[in-house]
């Protein structure tokens, strides 16, 4: 999997069963210890009452040493019960999930800090039911869980799972636990489209592959082989591609030291236009890149900044029709230098443009379904400039096409070509 990826599900499991765990110690210690502090106090009373029934003053002299003593006693309990409630709440501060303590009658006497974020405004109002049924179960020694839904925004998807907390004699309350499942439940769905798309876009050169091998071997006319082979190398760099897309993207994400040079921009448009040419050839599309200045340059790693303009050329050639012109252009800008990238292609709808740089994310249309592609090309784009401390903006209207501008440092200028002497008028 590319790039840093959720924990597996059996993974979160253990995590959840883990903190479950401690979080239901911490508790079972809090309630222990209110309840020893209720019974010391009781006692206390008791005791009180016991000495102050004998006559005179050494009977009452006696009484009240002893009461003394058990005060000092119920305060040391009362003052470490404290202490512990005091480490629990800081301790469960510190815990993700959310937390709701509930006493031996199923009312909330504590909540973290995560749990009252997740169970604020009119919406959560489902979940803080569900989380008041949950304590009542487990004040009564039942274990339940459920799952609720709440409206956004965001929408999320809570799991809460009760446990009732018991010392040696009864139950001193419940606690529930409550797990937000919507960043897992989106990292899955991001998995399962990934994988949905890695096999479409793999589907259909390794299939045309196996056709253009099969047609090959039975095929005498030296021009159909020659076209069919030409078609079979494309469709072998069309896999290509998408296995280097791929290792990119995983290499920029875990990249900490990477090569920093003065990179002509004429020879990073160059690469890009050279690996595109295919594609746009097969749409009888111009690619015109009107060569920057020979002597600007870009500070950077070259690899990564030729598949940033490759991937921009890329989506260009794929959403434009066929004709059409592509535009590349490279400018110097103070002490930056901007990248362009213009087409004439069906457009970005105005909702997609903040999500149009988020992996796998591809924007939903008639005419788009029909275009292959991981998804990743402009996440590539985001990442490369991120590196370079750069920005990357984006203009498009729906039927008229997009333009993509990187703004990357810029780096020293090249040196001026030295002159040569014509040895034929040397003398």
């Amino acid at each position: 999997m590319v790039g840093e990826m959720p924990l597996s599900n059996a993974d979160a499991v253990v995590v959840a069963v883990a903190a479950g765990i401690v979080l239901v110690a911490l508790v079972w210690v809090l309630l222990s210890r209110r309840a020893t502090a209720r019974r010391l106090a009781a006692l206390t009373a008791r005791m009180g009452e016991s000495d102050l029934q004998f006559g005179g003053r050494a009977g009452l002299e006696t009484g009240l040493a002893k009461l003394e003593r058990v005060v000092d006693s119920t305060v040391a309990v009362a003052s470490e019960a404290r202490s512990a409630q005091a480490l629990m709440e800081e301790a469960l501060a510190a815990i993700p999930n959310g937390v709701v303590v509930g006493d031996d009658q199923g009312k909330v006497i504590f909540q973290n800090e995560p749990a009252a974020a997740l169970l604020k405004g009119q919406s959560a109002a489902p979940a803080r039911n569900a989380v008041l049924r949950l304590l009542e179960a487990a004040a009564d020694g039942a274990a339940e869980s459920t799952s609720v839904d709440v409206d956004g925004p965001p929408r999320r998807t809570l799991h809460m799972e009760a446990h009732p907390l018991h010392d040696d004699q009864r139950t001193l309350g419940g606690v529930v636990v409550i797990d937000d499942q919507s960043q897992r439940n989106r990292h899955d769905a991001v998995r399962r489209e990934f994988v949905d798309n890695i096999g479409q876009e793999l589907k259909r050169p390794v299939g045309a592959i196996g056709l253009l091998a099969e047609t090959l071997a039975t095929e005498k006319d030296p021009a159909v082989v020659a076209r069919l082979s030409r078609r079979l190398h494309n469709e072998a760099q069309r896999v290509s591609r998408v296995v280097d897309d791929l290792s990119l993207l995983s290499r920029i994400d875990s990249e900490e030291n990477r090569d920093t040079d003065a990179v002509p921009v004429h020879l990073i448009v160059a690469q890009a236009a050279e690996r595109v040419r295919a594609a746009a050839q097969d749409k009888d599309m111009t690619v015109n890149f009107g060569e920057p200045a020979q002597r600007l340059t870009v500070l950077g790693d070259r690899r990564q900044l030729v598949a940033a303009v490759y991937n921009l050329l890329d989506n260009a050639v794929k959403y434009s029709p066929n004709r059409s012109v592509v535009e590349v252009r490279g400018r110097p800008d103070g002490d930056r230098v901007e990248i362009s990238v213009r087409d004439q292609g069906i457009g970005i709808p105005e909702e997609d443009l903040e999500h149009i740089f988020e992996r796998f994310y591809r924007v939903e249309g008639p005419t788009s379904r029909h275009v292959g592609g991981t998804g990743l090309g402009l996440a590539i784009v985001r990442h490369v400039v991120g590196n370079h401390r750069g920005q990357v903006r984006v203009e498009s209207q729906v039927g008229q096409g997009s333009t993509f501008v990187l703004t990357l440092p810029a780096g020293p200028p090249l040196a001026a070509p030295a002159a040569t002497t014509n040895p034929a008028k040397a003398g």
